[in-house]
């Protein structure tokens, strides 16, 4: 599991470790949740507040996020479609979301799953 191999390897080498789940029909919590328990099948501790770990769940998929960076309103019941042999046409949002959420400057009309994600990037740089 990615969890060991970075507790492993982060007194040696300058590293994080990026978790990225959709919740589905869950709520970001219970994806959270499951983590929990997924690392404790595996005889590991949960995420110590230490740990350069982040974890991000977008309510229902990722695609709720990237409609919401390209301008459309949206919301976390919703499915949104993909964007096949298009992919990379949401780079420049994905660009802009790290830079609100390095500055802090997420909009509050961001979807709540967003917000959470952009206060785990924050945890994540102070770690690094």
């Amino acid at each position: 599991m990615e969890v060991k191999a970075y507790r492993q390897n982060r007194n040696r080498v300058s590293i994080g470790l990026v978790v990225l789940i959709d919740a589905d029909t869950s709520t970001p919590q219970e994806r959270l949740d499951w983590l929990a328990r997924t690392l404790a099948d595996d005889e590991q501790q949960n995420r110590q507040p230490d740990e350069a770990i982040a974890i991000f769940v977008p309510k229902r998929n990722i695609e709720t996020w990237i409609h919401y960076l390209q301008g459309e309103s949206v919301n976390e019941e919703d499915t949104y479609s993909k964007f096949p042999n298009n992919e990379a046409n949401c780079k420049p949002s994905v660009e802009n979301l790290a830079e609100q959420c390095r500055s802090q400057n997420i909009l509050k009309e961001a979807p709540p799953s967003l917000q959470l994600a952009c206060g785990e990037l924050q945890r994540l740089l102070q770690l690094l």
